[in-house]
């Protein structure tokens, strides 16, 4: 009988094994959307700045100490302010040509939109190179002290440079991403600047569909780099692939991308208005003080940027 028993036992039927049928592409899709509006939604464009200027009021001591270092060795090494001043003497210079413009305020608005396209040019290329190296060197230090000042630590302004640089070339890689990624409207200003030298005066349809070409070839280059700014952040933190920040970047702005370049077009805007409300005035009225003022406001300009994309990349984290 035992016998019996261990043969029915040995037979005896295993409980079958649930299957969990695999979402398909588009199922997948749609979850990934709908964990995506779970996420915490980033602070507002303007809410975005107050917390800007309340971050620079907080630390303006070590993040003010940054930008002072950045305008001495720019002016020793770069010449910044040399190039600035002989753009504000041509803007002076126009500005005596009292027939030339209807109004002295037309001829200070283009003066200081000739001051914002010539900024961070210099009179010679290594000028250029050195300016431009600065500026990256710069960028990692306030990254990095932006990530110390607001995780609560303690940071002193020689350990901010001696320690931003450990991620210089994974930096350095993401900046040529970038740089690649802008590629297609570089080369659709290119074509239509060409066009319009070589035909001079293009009619109506020539007009439009150069335009649609380079709406296009903009809106390219805006999708890739929603994602990929973020990447300038992500890479420095210790042990990061460049390869790596990319696709982290990517997934983070993921089914966000036009909330995110909502709020990243919205800061050169907020610069150039602020920027313009007080050069434009000086440019009239105290042409001496434009060039010290407009390169003072350059470095601010940069902390500016910096301050706000690291908060919203905070943001976007949750």
């Amino acid at each position: 009988m035992a016998k019996q028993g261990a043969t029915v036992s040995k037979y005896k039927k295993k409980p079958a094994t649930v299957r969990r049928r695999q979402p398909t592409k588009k199922q997948a899709k749609a979850i990934a959307r709908s964990e995506t509006k779970e996420l915490a939604r980033p602070l507002g464009s303007f809410n975005l700045c107050a917390q800007v200027f309340r971050i620079m009021g907080r630390y303006w001591k070590v993040l003010g100490g940054i930008i002072l270092i950045y305008l001495v060795l720019n002016i020793i090494f770069a010449s910044g302010i040399s190039s600035i001043t002989s753009t504000v003497g041509a803007i002076k210079d126009d500005l005596k040509n009292v027939g030339v413009q209807p109004h002295p305020l037309v001829s200070a608005s283009t003066g200081f939109l000739v001051l914002v396209a010539s900024a961070g040019s210099s009179s010679s290329a290594a000028g250029s190179a050195l300016q431009a190296m600065l500026i990256i060197l710069i960028s990692l230090v306030i990254i990095w002290a932006l990530r110390q000042l607001l995780a609560g630590k303690a940071v002193v302004l020689k350990q901010a440079f001696y320690n931003a640089t450990g991620q210089l070339v994974p930096f350095l890689l993401v900046i040529l991403v970038i740089f690649i990624q802008l590629l297609p409207v570089t080369f659709g200003v290119s074509v239509l600047a060409a066009v319009a030298a070589a035909v001079g005066n293009i009619g109506g349809l020539g007009t439009v569909v150069l335009t649609i070409l380079m709406l296009l070839l903009a809106a390219w280059s805006a999708y890739m780099l929603s994602s990929s700014i973020f990447a300038l952040y992500i890479v420095t933190l210790p042990n990061m692939h460049p390869r790596a920040a990319l696709r982290s970047a990517k997934n983070l702005v993921r089914y966000r991308r036009f909330l995110v370049l909502r709020r990243v077009i919205f800061m050169p805007i907020v610069l150039l208005v602020l920027a313009a409300i007080i050069i434009i005035p000086l440019i009239l009225y105290a042409t001496f003080l434009v060039a010290p003022l407009f390169f003072v406001l350059g470095g601010l300009a940069l902390l500016f940027m910096h301050t706000y994309l690291y908060s919203l990349y905070r943001g976007l984290l949750g």
